[in-house]
């Protein structure tokens, strides 16, 4: 039992570290879309949230685009804005060489006590992902939450 307790703790430790950079965050800033318009987009911050993991508190930060449209599947589907958004929203989450596999055909459906959204895994560090749950409609993304994984992804 307690060999299990452990690593939980270190876990709950690195996700509170990294996650709580949240001057690392722009608040305000554009993410280019699969048409290579500039899509303006707000972000707020949430302390001791349970979004993603509904038996332990996280910080997660919300990515709101100004124009709802602007994300829109433009005709190759919304992976190429997946792919953009998560290039941007990683970066504050571990060192520059962190390699986050950021393409949505290598998003995990998951990871450790993650209840919705998708996980973004580093491929530098093995402990280090990134949860991500993004809001759509009318076929675009309009949203995004996102804040650190308990761990590893997974695709359990």
């Amino acid at each position: 039992m307690r060999s299990y307790l452990m690593p939980l703790a270190l876990i709950i430790g690195i996700m509170a570290s990294t996650s709580n950079a949240s001057a690392d965050f722009l608040r305000k800033g554009y993410i280019a879309n699969d048409e290579g318009k500039k899509c303006w987009y707000k972000q707020t911050a949430k302390n001791g949230d349970k979004y993603f993991h509904k038996s332990l508190t996280s910080n997660t930060h919300t990515l709101e685009f100004d124009d709802p449209k602007c994300m829109a599947d433009n005709g190759l589907g919304l992976g190429i804005n997946k792919m953009m958004i998560n290039n941007i929203i990683t970066r504050p989450y571990s060192h520059d060489d962190a390699a986050f596999q950021t393409r949505s055909e290598e998003l995990f459906k998951g990871s450790l006590l993650q209840t919705k959204g998708q996980c973004i895994q580093s491929k530098t560090y093995a402990i280090i992902g990134v949860t991500v749950d993004y809001l759509i409609k009318n076929s675009s993304i309009v949203k995004v939450v996102h804040g650190a994984s308990a761990g590893s992804c997974t695709n359990n």
